[in-house]
Parts: C-alpha cells; sequence; structure tokens
C-alpha cells in the first residue's frame, strides 16, 4: 500500500518553487524546516496547504535582503 507524502514548496520575494522532496504525511513542521535545512534552506515560517497537500514554506532570501 502507497504511503502519502507532501510536497515541499519554497515561497520567496522571488516567487514559489518546489524544494525538490517531500514529507511523509505524518511529519510535522519541525521535521519539514530540519529538512529544509539540511538543504540549504532558511525557513522562518511554515505552514500545511491541505488543498494543495503540501508544506509552504516562507525563506529569507538574503542575497536580496543584503
Amino acid at each position: 500500500m502507497p504511503r502519502r507524502r507532501r510536497r515541499v514548496i519554497v515561497d520567496t520575494p522571488k516567487g514559489r518553487r518546489s524544494a525538490g522532496f517531500a514529507v511523509p504525511e505524518s511529519a510535522d513542521a519541525v521535521d519539514v524546516s530540519m529538512a529544509l535545512r539540511r538543504r540549504g534552506w532558511l525557513p522562518y515560517a511554515l505552514r500545511l496547504d491541505v488543498k494543495q497537500h503540501a508544506w509552504i514554506a516562507l525563506v529569507m532570501d538574503w542575497q536580496r535582503a543584503a
């Protein structure tokens, strides 16, 4: 039986894009945040979008902010 997964989408000031991975449906915000950090993103807010079946991560774009 296949397990459902949720996509992870990164929302930056330049727009939304896929983070390139998915997490298990049972994952919580801490799991998603740690997975993003391992891939080099710095999330400061996460929300679960049930309609899109995805986690939306707001990240700081330090190059643009500098």
